[in-house]
């Protein structure tokens, strides 16, 4: 307990919940008011505590609030200054804590709104029922946002936040070239690529998130997530509608990704071996997995499978990549560079049709687009993929998903007599094609 004839020595405290301008205004307010209030109690002000842009009704830690508890503790303060009781705190266990701290520390409270004396019953009494009110008006507030959020969901509206969706300007118009890292992302990852091979590659090649921070796992993770990238509205973490603004995925695409990262978290998504999944019994038509201890690829029993075959891994893996690095599907014997010029000339024509008043605005302005957004596509196709790539330079993810892009599976057959190992091979191309290996 502090001595009475101690001179406080205060702490002022300030907060205010929402800061949507980021400006700091509401808390300086309440910081003059509280210095005011100091200087007519006669009190020296030691220091400032200021929570900005932070509520007091979640569990959620406030830094300051902290400090100044800390600081009460320590006895740097033994008063305290706040506008109002509900600045300090609106749950009631913390109000608790405080008035036991200050019960305890003989702490001083003022508050501009109107002093409460905590040393006495009825200073704690009133307290206590300022802080109850507090929490039913900030329950009721939180009852008045959740159904304005639900409501707005459920027409299709995506709710506005302080910070704007990668990929989407504040209005939610779609910037198209995050737009096309947003596509590159979710079909990698929908191809079985891993969240970090992808986040290190975009990085790599200079592109950053909304903040300019470098791509990471986590953050792309989340990204991939987001279901507004479908079209969709979720509402506590379920969909609810579909949205009004445009998707930048097609729901196949985001699906795919949603289940590769749930594969994902529960461990599914092994990346351990480049064949693991792809390789298949032809005695069972079983998934064969490797197996460290033997250095091969088994069917294993463990995993419903026969047990009758096996191949050496390094043996597989060489054999594989040297198939899938040689053959060539068709679209990749594509005439991009005529396929853009032609577009480009078409692009030209509808220019000319509009300076000459063949077309109007409003009758050119969309023909471009679609002509555009063909451009954009055969610019993604000419980009150096994945399966255009040197495998020298790939990480194990890359190389699973060059594969996964060209091959539905590879079938492992029995070992004759006289046979080769590789021969037992049989590759299974997504485009229909079936190669034996010699």
């Amino acid at each position: 307990m502090y001595e009475a004839s101690r001179k406080p020595v205060a702490g002022l405290y300030a907060r205010i919940s929402l800061d949507v301008a980021g400006e700091s205004l509401g808390v300086t307010r309440q910081l003059e008011d509280c210095l005011s209030k100091a200087q007519a109690q006669g009190w020296t002000v030691s220091d400032r505590y200021v929570d900005n842009d932070t509520s007091a009704t979640s569990s959620k830690p406030r830094p300051q609030y902290q400090r100044l508890l800390s600081d009460l503790e320590q006895g740097r303060i033994n008063a305290v200054v706040v506008y109002d009781l509900d600045r300090l705190t609106r749950r009631p266990i913390e109000l608790e804590h405080f008035i036991d701290l200050a019960d305890r520390l003989g702490v001083s409270l003022a508050n501009v709104a109107g002093d409460i004396d905590l040393a006495s019953s009825g200073g704690r009494m009133v307290a206590r029922i300022k802080g109850a009110v507090a929490r039913q008006e900030a329950e009721r507030l939180g009852e008045r946002v959740s159904r304005q959020k639900q409501q707005r969901a459920s027409a299709g509206l995506l709710q506005r936040s302080r910070y704007r969706v990668y990929g989407y300007d504040r209005d939610w118009n779609i910037l198209e070239l995050e737009a096309e890292v947003v596509r590159e992302a979710f079909t990698r990852r929908a191809s079985g690529e891993s969240t970090t091979s992808i986040a290190k590659d975009l990085t790599n090649r200079g592109f950053t998130g909304v903040n300019d921070k470098p791509w990471t796992s986590g953050v792309l993770s989340r990204t991939l997530a987001n279901a507004t990238y479908a079209g969709l509205v979720t509402y506590k973490g379920q969909v609810i509608s579909q949205g009004k603004h445009k998707a930048i995925v097609d729901i196949e695409t985001f699906n795919l990704a949603q289940t590769e990262l749930a594969n994902s978290s529960m461990g599914h998504n092994s990346r351990k071996y480049l064949l693991s999944g792809i390789l298949t019994c032809s005695l069972c038509n079983t998934r064969m997995k490797g197996n460290p201890s033997s250095n091969m690829y088994r069917c294993s029993t463990t995993y419903g499978g026969c047990g009758r075959l096996s191949i050496r891994i390094p043996l597989a893996d060489q054999a594989i990549r040297t198939a899938v690095a040689n053959y060539v599907p068709q679209e990749l014997e594509r005439n991009y560079d005529a396929e853009a010029k032609a577009i480009e000339d078409r692009v030209a024509r509808l220019q000319e049709g509009y300076q000459a008043q063949v077309y109007t605005l409003a009758e050119v302005q969309p023909l471009i687009a679609i002509e555009r957004q063909a451009l954009v596509e055969i610019a993604r196709m000419q980009k150096p993929s994945i399966a255009q790539t040197v495998h020298g330079s790939m990480n194990l993810s890359q190389e699973r998903t060059l594969i996964g892009e060209r091959v539905s599976k590879v079938v492992v057959h029995p070992l004759a007599k006289g046979q080769r190992g590789v021969s037992r091979l049989e590759v299974l191309f997504n485009d229909g094609t079936t190669l034996r290996l010699s």
